[in-house]
């Protein structure tokens, strides 16, 4: 006996045997994971003459990395490039990477003749060998073609310093600018980075991607005044709130600190980055110890860190657990997203023992008389005529209570 299929039951079969058709007819590609910046479209690479489109921006994967292999996220990027690591000329890599759909299109580049090369600049988007007007070649920064498409990636080792290079377009690149001064002319500023490809060698560039890099070499200006008030083992210290609409990048403020001007008040470990690597606090900036014009506080040396980092709203901290009588130095500085802090203002305070009420009563003039703690009870032995009164109201005591309890009567 047929058994009639209802409509609805025919529409959803034929949908699942259509999924199922094109599951199959799909192909597994890895998956790249990483992200390294704004990666721009700067048109697509001919094979040499055809007119042929091949790769596209989109088959590639461009990035910085501090430790290879693993690529920086956009997030720390953006905050990455600050004046301590260009100070530090601190390593860093770009990587140009193909991705699965540019690695299956290997096969169909046939001119293979020219060369993969960085450079830095606004515009500079053709090849050049050389410095010319704005545009600065990374050294080291070029590769063969066809070693490229073996690789099937380029790792170009630099530094933080020559990627901070200022470049502005309406100025001549010549000797007599400095390469990485680690200053610019004002706060944060982009440096465009020029992956060209010229894969027949005719000195043009057919595919030139770009990366996007947040370069910020200016601290942020220090919170004054500053006031330092002494308490018991402790400092106060009070200042006024940096304008955030003017300081945008403000992440927030620390207390740097030294007993006697010159030693550490808590253990916090150098590293070679410029922060600490353990102890109670941990720096929240960044310094380049061969960049430091003095020491301990003064030098912004990060072992004499003496707070966490405190909101860009706060306006106060309290030092603790510090000796009295001591002076102690301290300064609040101003920490901005990229970790540069501003020039530390040093001061001065002493922690003092906070008099109680006892001690402000003993040191009255005319002192005063009692002893402290229980005041009430006298240490000196008592005359007869106390001894007498006193024995004459425990005796008076004694009658009430014998009196009071005879009017009860037994229960």
């Amino acid at each position: 006996m047929l058994h009639r299929t209802s409509p609805k039951s025919f529409i959803a079969s034929a949908a699942l045997a259509g999924l199922i058709v094109i599951a199959a007819a799909g192909r597994a590609e890895a998956q790249f994971s990483g992200t390294g910046g704004t990666l721009g479209t700067g048109g697509t690479l001919g094979t040499g003459g055809s007119g042929t489109s091949v790769l596209q921006a989109s088959d590639f994967f461009v990035g910085v990395e501090e430790t290879p292999p693993v690529a920086l996220s956009i997030f720390d990027q953006s905050r990455f490039f600050n004046k301590a690591r260009c100070d530090c000329s601190e390593p860093v890599y770009i990587l140009v990477s193909l991705l699965a759909s540019g690695v299956a299109k290997r096969s169909q580049i046939t001119s293979q003749a020219g060369t993969v090369s960085v450079v830095l600049g606004t515009g500079c988007s053709s090849l050049i060998s050389q410095q010319i007007g704005n545009c600065l070649p990374v050294p080291g920064g070029t590769e063969e073609a066809l070693t490229f498409l073996n690789n099937g990636q380029f790792l170009i080792p630099t530094d933080a310093r020559t990627l901070s290079t200022f470049l502005n377009i309406s100025t001549v690149f010549d000797a007599g600018v400095s390469v990485g001064a680690c200053q610019a002319t004002f706060g944060q500023f982009t440096q465009t980075v020029n992956i060209l490809f010229d894969f027949d060698g005719d000195g043009f560039a057919e595919l030139p991607l770009t990366l996007s890099l947040l370069i910020d070499l200016n601290p942020p200006p220090p919170p004054m005044p500053v006031t330092i008030q002494g308490g018991n083992e402790a400092l106060a210290l009070n200042w006024p709130s940096l304008d955030t609409s003017i300081v945008t990048d403000l992440q927030g403020y620390q207390i740097l600190c030294s007993r006697a001007d010159q030693y550490q008040v808590f253990k916090e470990l150098p590293n070679d980055a410029g922060g600490t690597s353990s102890g109670p606090y941990g720096a929240a900036f960044q310094t380049c110890p061969a960049a430091r014009t003095g020491t301990g506080v003064e030098g912004l040396d990060p072992t004499f860190v003496c707070s966490g980092l405190l909101s860009a709203q706060a306006t106060s901290a309290r030092i603790e657990v510090l000796q009295n009588d001591i002076t102690y130095a301290a300064a609040v500085v101003a920490v901005d997203n990229s970790g540069n802090a501003s020039e530390p203002v040093v001061g001065f305070g002493t922690p003092v023992k906070t008099l109680s009420f006892y001690d402000v009563y003993r040191d009255q003039t005319p002192q005063g008389g009692a002893t402290g703690g229980f005041c009430a009870l006298a240490t000196a032995r008592p005359g007869a005529k106390a001894t007498a009164a006193g024995l004459a109201l425990f005796g008076l005591g004694a009658l009430g209570l014998a009196l009071a309890r005879r009017r009860k009567g037994p229960r």
